[in-house]
């Protein structure tokens, strides 16, 4: 990552105070001296270098809670100050979810620091936008076929044009393969409009979400960032 990418975050994260945790940091953890982190992942680290093997030895981020990000479900309620998610929301098969359970485990007046990619600077360029209505199906009716179908999108048009090009048999059963090993995809994606669109839906859609924006900034390198305050 780029210096001034690295700075840009590093001058919004001073909105950050106090203990909690970041989701997903594997190798690139927040840099954030004032802030006490724990750390969680859905796996442990042998399964994270095994499906990351690309990395080679670099150095991960200690594993300090083993729990889904989606869930959290070892935490409590209101138990956090902040938490961090950089490049993580687009890894959940139910973003609205992961929303609703991250304002549930915040303080009031607890923040959230978002970097989320812009599908418009990523290898994800090829795929379709994800829209409000899938979102929601994948909230309200939670579907393993819906599921496997971004794995084949995601098989098709990331994958295959990684490595060059593949049949759709062959995407298929690449497809198959990382559905098995339950490969970290991103199941969603989007662009800085179709993200703001969804964050604004949710406040009047979930009950008891209390998130609000306080900070953002456009996308810059591959990423645009957001900070939410839990009110």
């Amino acid at each position: 990552m780029s210096e001034v990418l690295l700075k840009r975050r590093a001058e919004l994260l001073r909105l950050l105070s106090g203990s909690g945790i970041e989701i997903g940091a594997m190798h690139q953890p927040v840099p954030a001296p004032h802030l006490k982190v724990a750390y969680v992942d859905r796996v442990l680290e042998d399964t994270l270098r095994r499906h990351y093997a690309e990395l080679g030895e670099i150095p991960f981020a200690p594993i300090d809670i083993q729990d889904d990000g989606q869930v959290l479900g070892k935490l409590g309620d209101s138990s956090q100050d902040f938490i961090i998610a950089n490049h993580v929301i687009e890894h959940m098969s139910d973003p609205i979810r992961a929303l609703e359970n991250w304002s549930r485990v915040l303080k009031v007046g607890g923040r959230l620091f978002m970097a989320v990619p812009d599908m418009e600077q990523t290898f994800d360029k090829n795929r379709t936008l994800t829209d409000l209505q899938h979102l929601v199906e994948d909230y309200e009716d939670p579907s393993p076929d819906r599921d496997f179908e971004a794995f084949l999108e995601f098989a098709t048009e990331v994958s295959a044009k990684i490595v060059g090009a593949c049949s759709l048999e062959d995407s298929a059963k690449h497809a198959e393969l990382m559905w098995k090993e339950q490969y970290s995809i991103h199941y969603h994606v989007w662009n800085q409009e179709t993200f703001r669109e969804m964050l604004e839906f949710l406040s009047g859609y979930l009950p008891n979400y209390a998130l609000h924006a306080i900070e953002y900034a456009p996308t810059m390198g591959d990423e645009f960032i957001y900070v939410l305050e839990k009110r």
